[in-house]
């Protein structure tokens, strides 16, 4: 009997991989003095009941460090048209607890401290619920909703509308 089964090659992984729909957020978080954001992608609401939302970050980054001291995060959902503020926060950035701005944007500290950026479509502060075991580069963050608010109606950022990308497997 032939063997039908299709052959998947590290290409064609990547670009499948890639056309999972993720949207486009800055994850801020406060520990310690000190003020922290990065750009993320990878987020999903696993729960109504309580509300939660899982968001997978580099195992050993800065950014998954500052959630596990904290305990909290917020993720700043963008806008279509705020790819300014995305490029802005690619890398990893710490600032004073006492800073006005932060990357030149306006914040409000959220009920647990996160920065909420005031320009953002609009957000979602978590508390760290529990990070399961997991396989792989990335670290899951399970976090319990417990803030939110809206801003304005308007169409959120996809990773697919952008000239970015991220994800899939990498080249051997």
């Amino acid at each position: 009997m032939p063997d039908d089964s299709p052959v998947i090659t590290s290409d064609v992984r990547n670009d499948a991989l890639r056309l999972l729909s993720n949207g486009v957020f800055v994850l801020t978080a406060c520990a310690g003095d000190r003020l922290h954001a990065a750009t993320i992608s990878w987020v999903s609401q696993v729960s109504i009941q309580p509300p939660l939302v899982l968001v997978a970050l580099r195992r050993n980054s800065h950014l998954a460090q500052v959630v596990r001291q904290g305990r909290r995060f917020a993720l700043n959902i963008l806008a279509a048209d705020q790819a300014k503020v995305a490029e802005k926060f690619f890398g990893f950035v710490s600032e004073p607890l006492t800073t006005e701005t932060l990357m030149g944007f306006a914040y409000r500290a959220g009920p647990g401290r996160c920065p909420l950026l005031t320009e953002g479509l609009a957000w979602l502060e978590c508390r760290l619920d529990a990070e399961p075991q997991a396989p792989g580069d990335h670290t899951l963050m399970l976090g319990e909703v417990t803030g939110a608010g809206v801003r304005r109606a308007d169409a959120p950022m996809v990773l697919w509308n952008t000239p970015w990308s991220y994800g899939g497997v990498r080249e051997s």
